[in-house]
């Protein structure tokens, strides 16, 4: 309302526009090994020469007896020594953001798998993860904590390992152990160069593939596939893989990591481990996830206003601006901006309980894939009407 202060002078007081909504970060990792150095806490990284002098560059690989407690058991094992050379992947692949979580290596005795599921867990303290992965890592246990990890928080994506050296049906045999949207798997191992034989070793691709997921993030987008990229920082691919082994292993999620003449070394496939054919694709799980990060956090002011009318509209438009400045990035589908996503926020998205107990309910859909074809999901906050 004006207030007339003289003729032809008056104030007149808008209400401030939408609060807007800041995409969080998709290509921040969280990864967890053994080192023979470093703070115990969770650490920032940005570079391997940063994880060289905090860390150590290298770790030499333990005597058989030591070794075979790890490598042998094809349910609980994995190359833990070969961490440096993971983390030397990552960064290699354009990986610029690393909280590293240090497994103790004074007593490589007494290492077990529950001290990587304790470091996995810290990283839930880390709000800004968004992979996470334990290079050369194979156990359930392990597997288990980065998944339940990712589906608990609902913010982040996990990157597992196989054992090293299976063949088509040993691979297709350990994929069966998987049934979820938020995590991926990739076969086969990779050569790299060893720096302290000077010579070859295999590896464990997910702290190359976590780099290249950050390097896409960066360049295109998290709703771009991390797939037909360039794996950097290998000699070679250690299992040439045929196509009709891809036709094969395609279908059943496991991702394939192939070198073709003339291309190089390249990642062939972009799935999840889910059995739901909607959330069959790395890059839709990542879309939505970022998509309900961002729009939760954003949308947090709401807690301190009336469930009205007046809030509903705010809402509506601050979702859709949102949505649409990534609709004209073309991270959706739709030649149209109602074709790419829509936002309902009122009396329909909502019960009298919903609105008496203080529950602001959203209801957005987005055409990840293609045109027409909707994925929905709501997102929930708390206004100052809640009744505690």
């Amino acid at each position: 309302m004006a207030e007339y202060l003289a003729p032809g002078v008056f104030i007149e007081e808008i209400a401030a526009s939408p609060q807007r909504i800041e995409g969080v970060r998709t290509s921040t990792t969280g990864i967890v090994g053994v080192t023979e150095r470093g703070p115990n806490g969770v650490a920032l990284i940005t570079g391997f020469a940063e994880f060289a002098s905090e860390f150590g560059a290298t770790l030499p690989e333990p005597a058989a007896a030591l070794r075979d407690k790890w490598a042998l058991d094809p349910c609980e094992g994995g190359h833990w020594w070969q961490f440096p050379l993971a983390v030397k992947g990552f960064f290699d692949n354009g990986g610029q953001r690393l909280f590293v979580k240090r497994i103790n290596g004074d007593d490589l005795s007494a290492l077990s798998v529950d001290d990587f599921v304790a470091g996995i867990q810290t990283l839930r303290e880390v709000d800004e993860v968004a992979l996470c992965l334990a290079p050369g890592l194979w156990s359930t246990k392990i597997h288990d904590a980065l998944i339940n990890l990712c589906e608990a928080n609902r913010d982040c994506f996990a990157i597992l390992d196989t054992p090293n050296g299976l063949d088509i049906t040993d691979v297709r045999s350990f994929r069966q152990r998987f049934n979820t949207a938020f995590a991926a798997l990739y076969y086969p191992w990779l050569e790299v160069a060893d720096p302290i034989t000077s010579g070859e070793v295999q590896l464990a691709p997910s702290g190359h593939i976590a780099g290249i997921y950050a390097r896409v993030d960066l360049e295109r987008g998290v709703h771009k596939t991390p797939a037909n990229e360039t794996i950097r920082g290998i000699t070679k691919i250690a299992h040439d893989i045929t196509s009709v082994e891809q036709a094969v292993l395609n279908p059943e999620g496991v991702n394939a990591l192939r070198f073709f003449p003339g291309r190089g070394n390249l990642v062939w496939g972009g799935r999840t481990l889910s059995s739901d054919p909607d959330w069959k694709y790395v890059n839709v799980r990542r879309l939505l996830i970022f998509l309900e990060d961002s729009i939760a956090k954003g949308t947090q002011w709401a807690i301190f206003e009336p469930n009205n009318e007046r809030l509903w509209t705010n809402v509506r438009q601050t979702v859709a601006d949102f949505l649409s400045n990534l609709w004209r990035q073309g991270v959706f589908s739709g030649s149209k901006a109602e074709e790419a996503f829509f936002v309902k926020c009122d009396r329909t998205t909502m019960t009298q309980n919903d609105l008496d107990q203080g529950r602001l309910i959203c209801l957005i859909g987005v055409a990840a894939v293609k045109p027409a074809e909707f994925v929905i999901f709501r997102i929930g906050q708390w206004t100052a009407d809640r009744k505690v």
